[in-house]
This record gives structure tokens, sequence and C-alpha cells, in this order.
């Protein structure tokens, strides 16, 4: 094999190992960018707890404020607690205020499977971009590899035909 030869086979197997660590260092880069968003997805999901948890407080507040003033003004109009008028007050403010709830409870569960959804679309682009990139690794390699065979080859034929023309130039010796 002639040194020309050898020059341009061990440069593209350098260019392959130099594919290789490239692939390996975007591979990294991927799966910490992935880290990364899967944080991003747990903390919104933790505020969106949060949001609902302290909403829902602020309503039971609002809806003991309620019912207090509610019972300082039958109070003060002579109405008895527990009496039918007072009854039917207090059930429209607590049930107002667990309609309210409910529809927060709501907001935030879809709230949640959205982040949900968006985390596994995610999950699914990372592993698009990991299946490409080996996709791509796996195709340079393969064309060094199928390069270098067709080189080897070519210089085997040659080298062969280089004997027989200098077998005949002689000849026949």
């Amino acid at each position: 094999m002639d040194p020309y030869t050898m020059f341009l086979l061990s440069m593209q197997a350098a260019g392959v190992v130099t594919s290789i660590w490239e692939a390996k260092g975007a591979q990294s880069k991927i799966q910490q960018g992935r880290s990364l968003e899967k944080a991003g997805i747990e903390m919104n999901m933790a505020a969106n707890n949060y949001e609902f948890q302290e909403s829902s407080l602020a309503s039971m507040r609002e809806l003991r404020t309620n019912l207090g003033t509610q019972a300082v003004m039958n109070a003060a109009r002579g109405n008895a607690s527990g009496t039918e008028g007072t009854a039917v007050q207090t059930g429209k403010s607590v049930s107002a205020t667990g309609g309210d709830v409910e529809a927060k409870r709501m907001r935030m569960l879809a709230r949640e499977a959205d982040l949900r959804a968006s985390n596994i679309l995610s999950g699914l682009h990372t592993l698009k971009s990991e299946t490409d990139l080996g996709r791509q690794l796996s195709s340079n390699i393969f064309e060094a590899a199928s390069t270098g065979v067709r080189q080897l080859q070519l210089d085997a034929t040659t080298a062969k035909q280089t004997k027989l023309l200098a077998k005949f130039a002689s000849g026949g010796a």
C-alpha cells in the first residue's frame, strides 16, 4: 500500500474518531437540556399546586369572613342562627365557595395535565434527537468503512496489475 493511501486512510480514521467524540458531546448536551427541562416542568407543577393551595386557603378565609358577617348581621336583625332564612344564606355561601374551589381545582388539574404532556413531548423530542444523532454517526462510520474497504480493494487490484505489467514488460520472466 502506498504512503499516500495510508495517509488518507489514517485521516479518515481520525475523522471517524472525531465524529464519535463530537456525538458523545452532543448526546451529553441533549441529556443536560432534558434534565433542565424536566426540572423546570417539575418546578411549574409544584408552583401550580402551591397556587391552588393558596387560592383554596384564601377562599376558605373569605368564606369564614362571609359567614361571620352573616351571623353578625342576622343577630343585629334579631334573626336567630339556625333558622330557615339564616341556614339558606349560609348554605348558599358554602355552596358558592365549594363551587369556586372545585373550579380552581379543575383548572389546576388541567394545567398539571398540560405540564405532564409537555414533559412527554420533551422526552419524545429528546429521543428523536438522540436517534438522529446515532443515525448520523452510524452513517458516517459506515461511509468511512466502505470508502476504506474500496480503497484497499483498489490498491490490491492496482498492485496485482503492476506485478502483471512488470512481468510482461520484463519478457515473462
